[in-house]
């Protein structure tokens, strides 16, 4: 098992281009990580998991696994990781949240559903803001609002969206597919 406890994480946020993922000269911000951080103090409930397949235009089969993340008593987020089984490096992942307020009393004008893809560049593991309005979750009855990338990026929702996902990268076992070859 792959141990990240000690060892540099790094996530690198790339503007999207046209044509998919910018090259390193556009890249909005590199941030060198390192535990222990917020993430390491979150707690990641894993609650579902489905594959779906064969792609029509691949044969491929894509696997979803979702789950709750937490901090102490406090419900965070909800979470969707998606991925073709076995094409990590060819297609990469897209991980879907839902952040905001849980719990009683609340409903899903309190959420916002935020996104972001992952891609292995030649860099190195590489995460990007992208629009949460063309992703499943932005249809959804969870959060009342999908944000675009502009909406995320420099706001409060953005360090929000990446202490989840490393709490997810970290903690989730199901995702190993994804981070085995990323670190």
């Amino acid at each position: 098992m792959l141990c990240l406890a000690r060892q540099p994480f790094y996530l690198r946020l790339h503007r999207l281009a046209p044509a998919g993922i910018a090259p390193a000269a556009y890249a909005r911000s590199v941030r060198p990580r390192h535990l222990p951080m917020r993430a390491a103090g979150l707690i990641v409930e894993p609650t579902g998991q489905k594959d779906f397949g064969p792609c029509e235009c691949c044969g491929g089969i894509s696997r979803t696994v979702w789950g709750l993340v937490h901090e102490g008593r406090r419900s965070l987020a909800s979470y969707f990781v998606q991925w073709k089984v076995g094409q990590v490096l060819r297609h990469g992942a897209n991980f879907d949240l839902i952040l905001g307020k849980w719990g009683e009393g609340t409903g899903s004008d309190d959420r916002v559903a935020v996104a972001l893809r992952f891609r292995r560049t030649d860099k190195g593991p590489s995460f990007m803001v992208v629009d949460a309005t063309d992703r499943p979750t932005a249809r959804g009855d969870l959060a009342g609002t999908a944000l675009v990338r502009d909406q995320v990026v420099g706001s409060p929702w953005e360090q929000e969206a990446y202490d989840v996902v490393d709490a997810v990268w970290l903690k989730d076992e199901r995702i190993r597919e994804i981070v085995a070859d990323a670190v």
